[in-house]
């Protein structure tokens, strides 16, 4: 691996490619903007931009060709490689991986704040999208089903986007800290995230944030609150890692917590938020 990412980093055109063909398949776009990441966090924003835009280049006359659609090379840009780069670069100068995401849920809430204010009624304009979408997929007017399924969906809806999209950017950016760890520092990405906590007045906006998530209705501050309650998961992840690490257990333990994440995203959120203030790792970590 480190050779072919040294290569990457070596050859501007090999990453142009590669993160050309991780936008191009769509199971690829973790490869696309992990690249990106590792330019950004290397070299610099501006890298990274030039590496974007020649990917865009080598896109725009593909995405023609295949979809009929070339400006659909806009929604790798946007959704995908300027998140990741804003992360990357704030990472790089901050050298502080907790305030870069914390960064980064802070301009997602505000993305949250700028739709409702674009939209006036997100509600309205997901159903609508909804709609259309079934129109497109069944040819027709959706059924009674359809309908009231998207009437309890939409109403969430621009926190569950906003947070996908931030999970990505920081899917990505993670791969690529440690791509550039895995170059020019081993074994520093690992000691990075096991020490991973986001500071106690974002917990603080965490809690409210899950509590509007949980008993208020659906709205603004519900939706910002997801997105900022939801990076809780991760600090949560990164507690299990380090204590799992600290106290020799077997790595059994890490593939059990990861199996019970879905089932338990609730509780683990609130594992994530309480270790702002508990520190867990240092109380668990203590022999027995």
């Amino acid at each position: 691996m480190s050779g072919f990412l040294a290569f990457l980093m070596r050859s501007r055109p090999a990453a142009v490619g590669i993160v050309a063909l991780g936008a191009l398949m769509p199971l690829l776009f973790w490869l696309s903007g992990a690249v990106i990441a590792l330019v950004t966090l290397r070299r610099g924003v501006i890298e990274g931009a030039l590496i974007a835009a020649g990917a865009a280049l080598v896109l725009w006359p593909l995405y023609g060709l295949l979809l009929g659609m070339p400006a659909a090379v806009l929604q790798p840009i946007a959704l995908i490689w300027l998140p990741v780069m804003l992360l990357a670069e704030v990472l790089r100068r901050s050298v502080s991986l907790s305030f870069a995401l914390q960064t980064g849920a802070v301009v997602a809430a505000v993305g949250v704040a700028a739709f409702y204010g674009l939209h006036g009624d997100p509600t309205a304009f997901w159903q609508q999208t909804l709609n259309t979408l079934a129109q497109a997929l069944a040819g027709g007017e959706p059924g009674p089903e359809w309908q009231r399924a998207a009437s309890q969906l939409a109403p969430r809806l621009t926190g569950l986007w906003v947070v996908n999209m931030l999970a990505v950017a920081v899917i990505c950016l993670l791969l690529g800290r440690w791509w550039q760890a895995v170059l020019y520092n081993p074994g520093g990405f690992r000691a990075e995230f096991h020490e991973l906590r986001f500071a106690r007045w974002f917990a603080v906006a965490g809690l409210a944030g899950l509590f509007a998530g949980g008993f208020a209705p659906p709205g603004l501050m519900a939706d910002a609150g997801t997105v900022i309650g939801g990076l809780f998961v991760l600090q949560a992840l990164a507690v299990a890692h380090a204590v799992v690490a600290r106290r020799g257990w077997h790595v059994g333990w890490l593939i059990g917590f990861y199996l019970i994440l879905p089932l338990m995203l609730r509780p683990i959120t609130l594992l994530g938020l309480a270790d702002a203030f508990v520190d867990f790792r240092t109380r668990l970590s203590r022999p027995a």
